[in-house]
């Protein structure tokens, strides 16, 4: 399966893919046209089949661009493991609450 991120709604993608140190990471995916609705955008992690620190390397870049371009970042749906990383690199921040 291809690495991907898919526009499910304005402000609403889905990742899809495995990202980890044995998948290479697109490089679209460095610098995706990501577009936020109502001052934030949300990307589901559910449609991950595995993730370790190098998609977590990858949230954080996302969520760089989204503070320098002005609106907030959600993740929803991370994998267990991947919320466990976050939350060990004081990031879990990026979780998303009841969305």
């Amino acid at each position: 399966m291809t690495t991907r991120l898919v526009l499910r709604e304005p402000g609403h993608y889905r990742l899809e893919g495995a990202i980890h140190f044995g998948a290479p990471v697109p490089p679209e995916l460095w610098s995706p046209d990501i577009a936020p609705a109502g001052g934030r955008a949300t990307i589901e992690l559910g449609g991950l089949t595995r993730a370790d620190s190098v998609a977590l390397a990858l949230l954080v870049e996302w969520e760089r661009r989204a503070r320098d371009a002005g609106f907030r970042l959600v993740i929803a749906e991370a994998p267990e493991r991947l919320q466990a990383l976050m939350r060990v690199t004081g990031l879990e921040s990026l979780l998303a609450q009841g969305v």
